[in-house]
């Protein structure tokens, strides 16, 4: 009779234990899609917003996309309606940060001729986040005044991406209810290594500036790892609702 009472009081503990564990692990790999706004990000730009189109300051884009990936048996990130891009001095002339998600954005270095000298991409997945850094030397041109068409090479540790630019042409578009000139540009990546996987960017820029009028991103890749193959795929797309930066 002890025995058994015992043995019951054993299976008790350890159900409860294991209830506690599980809940530990699930609160801890639990994934969220936090959206931020003008305010969060006003919090990683260093100057006042401007007054003229292109000028320093963070930036209103109406929104359209989301990512997933297939790690932990999958999740996916939608993205706000209105996400924001903050432009400011830094590195060879400008860093240009997109903000979708609290945990997601990218940070572009563009240097003064608007030649993308690298970027920072971060993630965060079930509460690990992940952080890739790539350069690109010689930096490679946004918009090329000699040429139709380019190509370029970047890397981070492990993966090399292969650029192909096209200057498709001039396009106006409008913002706020002002027709803007605009040129367009294409880039078709391929990234081989540690990371294989391809994308199309499509970037509407206000000329002679680093400021994106509107963006069309669709990627795919795989990345190895020590669970196996991790699978990412994002679409997304922005388009300015001002010339004027919002702060």
């Amino acid at each position: 009779m002890r025995s058994r009472r015992r043995l019951f009081i054993w299976a008790g503990a350890t159900l409860g234990l294991l209830i506690v564990v599980v809940g530990v692990v699930v609160i801890a790999f639990r994934d969220r899609a936090t959206p931020l706004d003008a305010g969060d990000v006003a919090a990683t730009t260093v100057v006042p917003g401007g007054t003229d189109p292109g000028d320093f300051g963070i930036y209103l884009y109406e929104t359209a996309g989301f990512e997933t990936t297939g790690a932990l048996g999958g999740a996916r990130h939608e993205y706000p309606v209105e996400t924001f891009l903050a432009l400011q001095p830094g590195g060879c002339g400008t860093l240009v940060r997109w903000q979708a998600l609290e945990q997601r954005w990218t940070e572009w270095e563009i240097c003064d001729d608007l030649g993308i000298a690298g970027w920072r991409s971060y993630h965060e997945w079930f509460g690990v986040s992940n952080l890739d850094e790539w350069s690109c030397t010689p930096p490679v041109p946004l918009l090329s005044e000699t040429a139709e068409s380019w190509t370029a090479r970047c890397e981070k540790q492990g993966t090399i991406q292969e650029l192909h630019y096209e200057v498709i042409g001039s396009v106006q578009l409008e913002v706020a209810g002002e027709m803007v000139d605009t040129v367009h540009d294409r880039s078709s990546t391929v990234s081989t290594g540690e990371t294989s996987g391809s994308a199309t960017d499509d970037l509407w820029l206000l000329p002679g500036t680093p400021l994106v009028v509107q963006r069309i991103t669709d990627k795919s890749s795989v990345t190895g790892s020590r669970i196996g193959d991790v699978e990412y795929h994002e679409e997304y797309r922005l388009r300015l609702r001002s010339l004027t930066p919002t702060s």
